[in-house]
């Protein structure tokens, strides 16, 4: 299935499109095909977990009930959102 109609304007869904059409296109050799993927993943979980901060911002105070349920959760969430997963600099 194709996705090629990524967008000018860079979003999370966009540069998951862009990776799927890259994965369907078989002409790209294997160490740059990797290379550019690792790339777009990164900027992947940027965009990602500028999107979970705000939505942390917005939303801890509208479930109260469930956050004095997992009172873990906070922190556990801060933990994540600081560390990158990017185990090799592709840039």
């Amino acid at each position: 299935m194709s996705m090629r109609r990524v967008n000018k304007f860079r979003t999370l869904c966009e540069v998951l499109r862009e990776i799927n059409d890259l994965h369907q296109d078989t002409s790209i050799p294997t160490e740059d095909h990797n290379k550019v993927i690792r790339h777009l993943l990164t900027e992947c979980e940027v965009m990602a977990k500028k999107m979970a901060h705000k939505l942390y911002e917005y939303n801890k105070e509208y479930d109260k009930e469930w956050w004095l349920r997992n009172p873990d959760y906070e922190k556990d969430l801060l933990e994540r959102l600081s560390k990158t997963y990017i185990t090799d600099d592709t840039t």
